[in-house]
């Protein structure tokens, strides 16, 4: 090659980076733009509806709005997310979105929405969705319908009926209280913090592994809680801690309690042995499962277990009614008990 040639060859090198540099750049602007609410009408240029309607999959979207508490009250229709999107609010102390109970407030599908520093004052439907997180913010509504997997970071849902097809995962201090029914299609799992559920009766479809520090859990139920569903049971030395209600860890910290307050509570398999489970398959502590029942069946193949395997682990105990176990390194399969 020529000098001139070699001349030409690195030119052609560096524009060739440049341009591509430049693609890069537009690339991840594109996908990263950041679009800012300006006032609380429910259309037109600056609102919130107008926001989503122009914003990108993945943009992310704020709000200038002052410091006073304000409310944006839609009179025109749901909002609608068709898009991957981010709305970050600046707290739920501050800003209410509200239907005033005409309809829905949000009508979610799309893959991936986080929302944050939110009160939703409406009910929320969620289609088509891989995961929907709410992070600092307050749910409430007759009806919240979510066909995706559900994550709370120290949030709130109050409800009358609640409905997530995927799982429920609270991290941090969450709450869920639904007056009448809440129905779970995945997993449910404490992380790294504290899930309390209400509700008067709890019915969990799926299975639930925790792969994550654990947190502690709480389901306290007016009526019954049925666990029941078909995924089998991950063998514990292998994939860590598995089961219906989760409370368990599988790294070096302790495990979570899980506390169970019901007039009944049923514990199937179907077809696979299902488990309530705080366990840790490392050198964290178990934790504890207590369970306040008039009644508590345990139908063939159904597992309350706390495993703790490292020598140096603490096994803590599982209490049911007047009956207590202290468990160490091992499972308890109880065969059609009723204590």
């Amino acid at each position: 090659m020529t000098k001139n040639n070699r001349k030409k060859a690195v030119a052609q090198a560096i524009s060739t980076a440049i341009a591509l540099g430049w693609v890069i750049m537009q690339v991840e602007s594109a996908q990263a733009a950041t679009l800012t609410v300006n006032n609380l009408a429910d259309s037109g240029v600056g609102s919130l509806r107008d926001t989503i309607n122009i914003a990108a999959s993945n943009d992310v979207v704020e709000f200038l709005l002052g410091s006073d508490p304000s409310t944006i009250t839609l009179t025109s229709g749901v909002l609608a997310i068709a898009k991957n999107l981010t709305i970050n609010g600046p707290s739920a102390n501050l800003l209410t979105i509200s239907s005033n109970n005409h309809f829905p407030v949000l009508d979610i599908n799309a893959a991936n929405v986080t929302l944050s520093g939110l009160a939703i004052a409406g009910n929320i439907n969620a289609y088509n969705s891989s995961n929907l997180t709410f992070t600092n913010s307050t749910i409430s509504g007759d009806n919240v319908n979510i066909d995706s997997n559900l994550t709370l970071i120290n949030s709130t849902i109050n409800s009358e009926r609640l409905a997530i097809n995927g799982g429920l995962t609270g991290i941090d201090d969450s709450n869920v209280t639904a007056l009448d029914s809440i129905t779970i299609g995945g997993n449910l799992t404490a992380s790294s913090g504290n899930l309390t559920i209400s509700t008067g009766s709890l019915y969990i479809k799926g299975g639930s592994n925790n792969s994550e520090a654990a947190g502690s859990l709480t389901i306290t139920a007016d009526d019954s809680v049925v666990v029941t569903g078909s995924q089998v049971t991950i063998p514990i030395s292998t994939s860590g801690n598995s089961g219906q209600i989760n409370a368990g860890s599988n790294n070096s910290g302790a495990a979570g309690n899980i506390s169970i307050t019901i007039p009944n509570l049923i514990l199937r398999r179907v077809p696979e042995p299902r488990a309530i489970a705080a366990g840790n398959i490392n050198s964290g502590s178990a934790g504890n499962i207590t369970i306040n029942s008039g009644t508590l069946i345990l139908n063939p193949g159904a597992i309350i277990s706390k495993p703790v395997p490292e020598p140096s682990a603490i096994a803590g105990t599982i209490l049911a009614g007047s009956l207590a176990w202290l468990v160490k390194r091992k499972q308890v399969v109880f065969r059609k008990a009723k204590v």
